[in-house]
């Protein structure tokens, strides 16, 4: 049987797993993410690859950026690790480890995770939407990530949520108010009263609202809004049997609970009956989505 690298490249921690073709993981381990250049980041990746030589058929990794369907996985981007932007990652990682390798963006490395071992899994059109720092994700088509004419597909973050919006970094796009920092925190520290640089991760922001703070609550019906209303457009575009929501605040029932009755408010009395009502769920995989959809990827490019 088969057995690939699978590598998860975040801005803290580069996570890795050896993966059979079947999806099984076996070693798994991380290190801290290099920030000196991709020279250095792809040695340590090849470096894991030659203490198993010989085992190995190929290297999946799942990384921040824009990027075309090409062999030699050229980054648009990189987010934080600046030094990856223009850069054929994939052809670097090739060259250092004598396998083939093959890269691919991070959020639609999570949705294919989800398809082939996760929620998603069964489904002909699916859509993963992961609230982080941003929003991210991907869409899933017969058994396909789709990426569009430039790469872009599902680059949710860059939605807009009102009228008179210009692109950039501000408020007034999807990655802002879906990011569970700027946009579900914000609010809750704006309903409470506190400065805007009060600082609160997530599991405190939860453990009020577990515990009945009811600005806090607020807070997430209002966050839940948003982010029903995003959802309900993506239904009316791309009508998917599923959408499966990750990120770490994905783990809390209350959030899946509002969002869920969020949902509801939007068609409740409605006239249009022939609408699907959007399907919603949890991500069953966290953050081995993302190195399962690497071997996904891989699997399916080597086969080509």
């Amino acid at each position: 049987m088969r057995r690939f690298l699978a590598v998860d490249i975040g801005g803290t921690a580069v996570k890795w797993a050896v993966m059979t073709e079947e999806f099984q993981i076996g070693d798994r381990g991380e290190f801290p993410t290099p920030y000196t250049d991709a020279q250095d980041l792809a040695g340590r990746i090849a470096d894991l690859c030659k203490e198993r030589q010989g085992q190995l058929s190929g290297v999946g990794i799942s990384v921040p950026g824009t990027l075309q369907d090409e062999p030699d996985g050229i980054i648009d981007g990189g987010g934080v690790l600046r030094y990856l932007h223009q850069v054929p990652f994939g052809k670097l990682v090739r060259e250092q480890s004598a396998l083939p390798c093959f890269v691919e963006n991070d959020g639609k490395s999570c949705a294919l995770g989800e398809y082939v071992a996760g929620a998603l899994k069964g489904c002909r059109v699916g859509v993963v939407m992961v609230l982080g720092t941003g929003v991210g994700g991907g869409i899933v088509i017969d058994g396909q990530v789709f990426k569009g004419v430039h790469a872009f597909a599902g680059e949710f973050s860059y939605l807009f949520c009102r009228p008179g919006t210009r692109l950039g970094f501000g408020e007034d796009i999807f990655g802002f108010q879906g990011g569970w920092k700027n946009g579900l925190l914000s609010l809750m520290l704006k309903k409470k009263g506190l400065p805007a640089d009060t600082k609160m991760d997530g599991r405190e922001m939860f453990r009020l609202i577990n515990g009945g703070d009811q600005e806090g609550i607020a807070a997430l019906e209002e966050y839940c809004q948003g982010i029903a209303v995003q959802i309900h457009n993506l239904q009316a575009i791309l009508d998917p049997e599923l959408f499966a929501i990750g990120g770490g605040i994905s783990n809390q029932p209350v959030l899946m609970e509002k969002l869920e009755k969020a949902l509801d408010a939007l068609y409740e009395g409605t006239v249009f009956t022939q609408f699907p009502i959007p399907k919603v769920v949890r991500c069953k995989n966290g953050s081995d989505a993302n190195l399962l959809g690497a071997v996904y990827q891989c699997i399916q490019r080597m086969e080509r």
